[in-house]
């Protein structure tokens, strides 16, 4: 059975590329927003993975960490941020509430797969 992987991002072209990167090897549903993500996992679809866009519309990426940090439900999933934005500043914060990585855009397809590859691997031995 494939590894579930909830992507989320506003940009239509970012998810087909993750699914279409993912899907071979993992089952990849999308989200356009954190909000439609937190609908998702409340209709008892609670992925492997999140892989979270930073700056979205009606719930960013570090307010989505925020609300699955406060959940006893969904406090352990692992969270990857892809952002366009580097300042340390915001990928402290990211990785302060919870994220296990914060890739910058444009990120190479080999450091996203090892990345994503890590968390998942090593939930199989739990």
């Amino acid at each position: 059975m494939k590894k579930q992987i909830l992507v989320i991002d506003d940009d239509m072209a970012m998810r087909c590329l993750l699914q279409n990167m993912l899907s071979e090897k993992y089952d990849v549903s999308c989200a356009d927003n954190g909000l439609e993500a937190c609908y998702r996992l409340s209709a008892d679809n609670i992925p492997d993975l999140i892989i979270s866009d930073m700056c979205m519309p009606e719930m960013d990426g570090l307010e989505l960490l925020k609300a699955l940090g406060a959940s006893g439900l969904y406090k352990n999933i692992p969270v990857i941020i892809l952002s366009t934005l580097e300042d340390n500043h915001t990928r402290e914060r990211c990785l302060g509430h919870g994220a296990i990585a914060y890739l910058s855009k444009p990120f190479e397809a080999q450091e996203l797969m090892q990345t994503v590859s890590r968390p998942l691997v090593s939930k199989m031995f739990l």
